[in-house]
């Protein structure tokens, strides 16, 4: 019973539907393996036995062989019929060998002979658990890797896609940079990148300190004063960062990203208008000039009250 430690250990998240028509050896045999496992079903003969097995989700099924109506073996070939991979432990007696051949056939490879034996019972039952939970790890371990490629080709082709952009682009999940592109790394410093890349400064400090916003260009309501302002909604999209190449504006946009994992991912995409707005505050200026040129140059020296006139003519 070297197993038995390990036994209850693997088998205590897994369910068990258990036949046996033997009504004195079903007590006695489930007192045991309920202390084993998470949950145990137990019915008295092959057709409880599938209707079981077809309504329920079991990790192994334990029967015996000789049983009324349907035997252990037919209702194992029937089970196969539809599962593949859940473990099947035929509990034998002596005389039954005539059925081996079956159920080597059907697929069943782990047998406990009668009368039941405890270590026999504990030495069976853990190779089959054993089984069950080494195929979830395998699973499990497939899945992630089959995630894990995924979420390299999903990031692949957004690198691919993003670096043709001239436009900056990031991936920011769970606090931190996942992915950024040539665009956005040329704006800045390397020694500042790397800070952002070892999670050393948070995205929002690292752009806060970089924002730069004076009266020239500053319009109400138009920009980010600061990071907190900007949650993908609202009114304020507008960003002016101090980079490596000078002052640049850009206009943020937020949208969510799945890249088959939990992180909560986002795109932040940065437009450069740094000449839109510069024009835009040239054209103003331009503007205030020649009202105060007008102003200025066609203002009335009459008395007050009197109107204004201007020669359209001499336009």
């Amino acid at each position: 019973m070297e197993h038995l430690h390990d036994l209850m250990d693997l088998g205590k998240e897994l369910k068990v539907l258990y036949v046996e028509d033997d009504e004195n050896l079903r007590l006695e045999t489930t007192k045991i393996i309920e202390r084993i496992f998470d949950k145990v079903d137990v019915v008295s003969d092959g057709v409880e036995g599938f209707d079981a097995f077809t309504d329920g989700c079991y990790d192994l099924v334990i029967t015996d062989i000789e049983m009324p109506r349907v035997n252990g073996i037919e209702m194992s070939r029937n089970i196969r019929s539809i599962n593949k991979d859940t473990p099947i432990v035929v509990v034998s007696a002596y005389s039954n060998t005539d059925y081996f051949i079956d159920a080597i056939t059907i697929g069943i490879d782990y047998y406990i002979l009668k009368p039941i034996k405890m270590p026999s019972l504990i030495d069976t039952l853990f190779a089959a658990v054993k089984r069950v939970t080494d195929k979830r790890i395998a699973d499990a371990y497939r899945q992630k890797e089959i995630k894990k490629r995924v979420q390299q080709a999903s990031q692949n082709m957004l690198a691919e896609i993003t670096n043709i952009s001239p436009n900056p682009t990031i991936v920011y999940a769970n606090g931190s940079i996942t992915f950024m592109n040539r665009a956005f790394i040329e704006l800045f410093e390397e020694e500042d990148l790397k800070k952002l890349v070892a999670n050393e400064q948070h995205l929002w400090n690292f752009l806060n300190e970089k924002i730069s916003i004076d009266s020239v260009i500053y319009t109400e309501n138009d920009f980010i004063e600061q990071l907190d302002d900007f949650k993908g909604h609202g009114n304020k999209h507008k960003i002016s960062l101090r980079t490596k190449k000078g002052r640049k504006i850009f206009f943020v946009f937020r949208n969510p990203l799945s890249l088959e994992d939990s992180q909560l991912n986002a795109v932040y995409t940065f437009n450069d208008i740094t000449v839109l707005e510069y024009q835009k505050v040239q054209i103003n200026q331009y503007n205030e000039y020649m009202n105060e040129l007008m102003y200025t140059k066609y203002k009335s020296t009459e008395k007050v009250g009197q109107a204004d006139i201007i020669d359209k003519v001499k336009f």
